[in-house]
């Protein structure tokens, strides 16, 4: 069983460090380590599963709450670009009248925008940012 303890942890630890270290298979690597010693120590296989089990288990139940915290924190930190929405820009150019796409300067920064409803502002009006969808601004008239 040396053998497939030892598997277990090279193919949880290559997953772990191909999806960029988002604790996705650590805990099967922490089990396959305990398997790993109850099987040098000796002991019967079945309880070396149950220890490969229990132990990815408990790893799992103790430390998840504690990365999903840690990790949805990190998630809700705004981008630079997230900081313009709420701001006042004006537009600058129209780009195509009849899919309602123009260019606003907010901040110092030049951005492709659109309306809710597709109209189009004139140039030099002042609109508000009120979300970003891709990379184009969603405004309304400020």
């Amino acid at each position: 069983m040396l053998g497939i303890w030892l598997t277990v942890i090279v193919v949880a630890v290559v997953i772990e460090v191909a999806t960029q270290v988002q604790l996705v298979t650590i805990w099967a690597a922490l089990g396959g380590i305990a398997a790993l010693i109850a099987d040098v120590c000796g002991v019967d296989q079945t309880v070396q599963v149950i220890v490969f089990f229990a132990v990815t288990f408990i790893m799992l139940a103790l430390t998840r709450p504690i990365v999903r915290k840690m990790t949805g924190k990190m998630s809700n930190v705004p981008t630079n670009a997230d900081m313009n929405i709420g701001r006042v820009g004006k537009v600058t150019k129209i780009v195509d009248k009849n899919n309602g796409l123009f260019r606003v300067n907010v901040a110092g920064a030049d951005w492709s925008a659109v309306m809710h409803d597709l109209t189009v502002p004139e140039v030099g009006s002042s609109i508000l940012v009120e979300r970003i969808d891709g990379v184009k601004l969603v405004v309304t008239s400020a």
